[in-house]
């Protein structure tokens, strides 16, 4: 099996809520900059407080969305390392708590609001993770040394459980302890539209696409050829 170079981007998940205007001193060029920076803090960082405070929001609601968000993350790392066969309850899991210290790392900034032709956007500044390039080549040895132990009989008595859990588990600890030095490449400017019809308010769906595509960065590392498949 080989590791193909490939863009992760986690499934779309994303919480997007209407909100009515209130109070007479509100705002749009700060109305829309805060609710957009409260809607990635909990998307991405299961920060939901000025969600609740200042968006009137729901916290359970948003609760269950930051866990979807690190649940697609999860998924599509354990994709991305061909570890599907090897998944499990346990291992999803695993990656669900790496997704969480990847995200926990995520930086973006938030414009006030401009009108322009009609319609306001705010620019969302995204500084895309370099997880996957920043662990490629510790992740390329361990599949290469734990490919070696096979050969060499290591897993002959260890059960498929077992030995599927040790490699999945060999990948998420490199990730994870790549988290604790963050590394990132060169910011990202999204111009998110809000849809406002003059009573409620949103950002649009392809803007917020626009923002969890940026979030971490394509791998640039030429993986084509390595087989990260454990035998």
């Amino acid at each position: 099996m080989k590791h193909t170079r490939k863009c992760l981007t986690t499934a779309f998940m994303i919480l997007i809520c209407l909100f009515a205007f209130t109070g007479c001193g509100q705002k749009k060029v700060t109305a829309y900059q805060s609710y957009v920076k409260n809607l990635l803090d909990v998307n991405y960082k299961g920060d939901y407080t000025n969600y609740v405070k200042q968006n009137k929001g729901n916290e359970t609601d948003a609760l269950a969305l930051y866990q979807d968000c690190l649940s697609n993350l999860a998924n599509q790392l354990i994709t991305h390392y061909n570890l599907n066969t090897n998944q499990s309850v346990e291992v999803n899991q695993t990656f669900t708590t790496v997704a969480a210290a990847i995200y926990n790392d995520a930086r973006y900034e938030v414009s006030e609001s401009y009108k322009e032709n009609g319609d306001y956007y705010v620019d969302v500044t995204i500084y895309p993770l370099a997880i996957l390039d920043q662990s490629y080549d510790e992740i390329i040895a361990y599949i290469e040394a734990f490919n070696k132990d096979v050969d060499d009989g290591v897993y002959n008595d260890v059960k498929k459980e077992e030995y599927d859990k040790k490699f999945a588990n060999g990948i998420a600890s490199i990730l994870s302890s790549h988290t604790e030095k963050p590394q990132y490449k060169d910011p990202v400017v999204i111009k998110a539209l809000i849809n406002d019809d003059g009573e409620y308010y949103s950002i649009s769906s392809d803007s917020l696409k626009e923002i969890d595509q940026a979030m971490i960065a394509t791998e640039t590392a030429d993986a084509t050829e390595a087989d990260t498949s454990e035998e």
